[in-house]
């Protein structure tokens, strides 16, 4: 493979003034702590579609934000959420072979928004996400059950990415500007740029603010732990244009478009580690999302966005014996909205929404397993919450809040043959909160999510895999897809129970949690046959914990957290340990302010126990250890530095890959 000949990108936004969040600390926010426990306050978590901050919300919430060098240097998922306890990313670091596990479940149980839009291609062994880090400015992991929000998808969790706007990157009292940022990353040889340019003006009409950030990089072979060696070689283009108009003092018009485009020469399954050289393949991969949007704010307890959205993404191999291309196109119109009431003695937020979308999924070539069907999505959701009492100090009983949501997905899919799947789904959700004082809460809730079945589970009909002969006396014939239109969907039921307490400086969030999952669908090989077919095979016991701890003393220019993470599980029916599961792990780190905070010097430990993974026997656990520095040398040059994997130490992720290796990760950022 080539070595990166020229540069990718950081993009503008990536410039840091003092470090002031980590990757999970950043949930426990500062300004959280002074803010009253019954005050409504502006949604600090833009994507969860409750508006409450990250103390008060009844589930564990990351939050990692462009200040912070995990995602100023990220050239790909792995290097942006690769260190989360609990949230498995699978592949070789390639781009397009990442997928996201969370507390059990894998990529189809994890759902991925960009923007807001759903990113849900399912292409086999390849990823389902394709964002350049350098466009982002927040990242959100909300863990947990919430297809009562969200719908299908939503069962192990939400994971957000949502990219920079003018108003991030402009100081107060600047009206235009221009960034350019140079990124660069050892272990895959990358190098790259992004010019961003963005700017704000108050007309007579309104205020009109607008961004474009242009990026491209280049890249070659990965290395891996250990040494070993990912043949890629890749070049990314990626391009950011957003806009918007307040046209009155509360409406707001709003469009964006997110594209990525990726060419790489690959082994056709890129979560492979190696290939030969005569088996790589020209790959292609592109994505598209576009909106159009209103955001209607009259006061600040209510809130109604409204938004149009097409997203497409298309990957087209070309190979030594055939070509094939994959679209999936997905039209969708959704709105969201919620309002703060105060009745006397107790206050109710009421948060609903709606949202329509048609998806249609188009093989060409010699595409296997991606067959030509369509969607039809609609769904409601609305989500009530009460609270009344005063805390114990006040001499009261403590406050109280009550959650009661559901929402109703009814899906509707056929293929080009006429086959129909059309079925309902009613996702509920119960939570209870008590906060004695407005430094601690306990809550208890329960939900049900469920996954709809992908296209391909209930339709592909192609071959699979061409036959063969292992041995004199054994021999396979070709093996074919066979569809399954009556596949139902994936459920779960799940209990979660935990605290937030903050006392000082110190600060902790803790849940547990348990989950009966069923129909879980599964893939059936008949060599012998020759079908392959999705069913639904299993149910699974799934239970464990998340926990955040982060203390901050005010006195000191130093901060620390620890983070933890476990799930367990096994087959209902056989009692066996199942397979995609996480052993015990903890991200932990402590950060050093020096120069009135314009210096900033980290580590970051990751850390995993040994466990016994299914039929896979023994897997070893690991320690590795970060290093990172963030500096704003003037008011306009600033730098970050990451060393990822100090010793280079082989470990292995919990989906059995090797894990990432050494790496120095820089970015500089120039901003006028």
């Amino acid at each position: 493979m080539k070595r990166a000949l020229c540069c990718s990108g950081a993009l503008a936004l990536l410039s840091f003034s003092p470090l002031d969040a980590s990757p999970v600390a950043t949930a426990f926010g500062q300004e959280a702590a002074d803010r009253s426990a019954q005050a409504l306050t502006p949604m600090a978590i833009t994507d969860a579609r409750l508006p409450t901050d990250t103390f008060r919300a009844p589930m564990i919430i990351d939050v990692l934000d462009r200040r912070d060098p995990t995602l100023a240097t990220a050239t790909r998922l792995e290097d942006l959420l690769g260190s989360q306890p609990g949230l498995g990313v699978a592949g070789q670091g390639r781009r397009n072979g990442q997928t996201l596990s969370l507390r059990g479940f894998g990529r189809q149980g994890v759902l991925v928004r960009l923007d807001g839009v759903r990113q849900d291609i399912n292409t086999g062994h390849l990823g389902n996400v394709f964002l350049d880090p350098a466009l982002l400015n927040e990242v959100q992991i909300a863990r947990g059950a919430l297809s009562s929000l969200y719908g299908s998808n939503a069962m192990g969790g939400v994971v957000s990415f949502e990219t920079v706007e003018a108003a991030d990157l402009l100081a107060p009292g600047e009206s235009a500007g221009g960034r350019l940022s140079l990124r660069g990353a050892s272990a895959s040889d990358e190098l790259g740029a992004t010019l961003s340019l963005f700017g704000r003006r108050d007309t007579e009409r309104g205020d009109v603010d607008g961004l474009v950030a242009i990026g491209r990089s280049e890249s070659g072979d990965i290395r891996r732990a250990g040494g070993e060696t990912a043949p890629d070689d890749a070049s990314l283009d990626s391009l950011l244009a957003k806009g918007s108009w307040a046209f009155a003092p509360d409406q707001r018009l709003f469009a964006s478009w997110q594209h990525y485009r990726e060419a790489s020469t690959q082994p056709a399954n890129p979560q492979q580690l190696g290939a030969a050289d005569d088996a790589l393949r020209d790959r292609t991969t592109r994505s598209d999302n576009l909106q159009l949007g209103h955001a209607w704010t009259p006061d600040p307890v209510t809130r109604l966005d409204s938004r149009l959205t097409l997203s497409r993404q298309q990957i087209d191999d070309t190979g030594t014996d055939s070509d094939a291309g994959r679209r999936l196109q997905r039209l969708g119109v959704q709105s969201d909205g919620y309002r703060r009431f105060d009745h006397g003695g107790f206050d109710h937020t009421l948060a609903l929404g709606a949202e329509a979308n048609r998806a249609e999924q188009r093989p060409s070539g010699s595409a296997s397993g991606f067959p030509r069907a369509d969607i039809d999505t609609a769904a409601l959701y609305l989500d009530s919450t009460l609270g009344a009492g005063e805390h114990l100090a006040a001499g009261g009983p403590g406050r109280f809040e009550l959650g009661l949501g559901a929402r109703y997905d009814h899906y509707r899919a056929e293929d080009s043959q006429g086959r129909r799947s059309d079925k309902g789904r009613v996702s509920p959700r119960l939570r209870l909160s008590w906060l004695p004082s407005r430094h601690l809460m306990l809550y208890s809730g329960y939900a049900e999510a469920f996954r709809a079945p992908t296209l391909s589970e209930l339709y592909a009909d192609e071959r699979h895999f061409a036959g063969f002969c292992a041995g004199p006396f054994f021999c396979a014939p070709d093996n074919f897809w066979v569809p399954n239109p009556d596949l139902a969907p994936e459920t779960s039921r799940t209990w979660e129970s935990g605290l937030a307490w903050r006392l000082g400086d110190w600060e902790l969030r803790a849940s547990y949690y348990d989950t009966r999952a069923d129909d879980f669908i599964d893939t059936e090989v008949d060599l012998m046959a020759g079908t392959t077919r999705a069913a639904n095979v299993s149910s699974a016991h799934l239970w464990g914990y998340d926990a955040r701890l982060a203390w901050r003393p005010g006195s000191l220019p130093i901060d620390a957290f620890l983070g933890l993470s476990e799930v367990s599980g096994r087959d209902r029916e056989s009692g066996d340990a199942l397979g995609r599961l996480t052993p015990l792990e903890a991200l932990a780190g402590a950060d050093l302010h020096l120069a009135q905070g314009d210096l900033t010097l980290g580590w970051r430990g990751r850390f995993a126990d040994a466990y016994a993974k299914g039929d896979d026997g023994q897997q070893p656990g690991y320690g590795l250890h970060d290093l990172q520095l963030a500096w704003q040398a003037t008011p306009s040059l600033s730098t970050s530095l990451r060393l990822g994997n100090v010793a280079d130490k082989t470990w292995y992720r919990p989906d059995g890959s090797l894990g990432d290796g050494r790496s120095v990760m820089a970015n500089v950022s120039l901003q006028w």
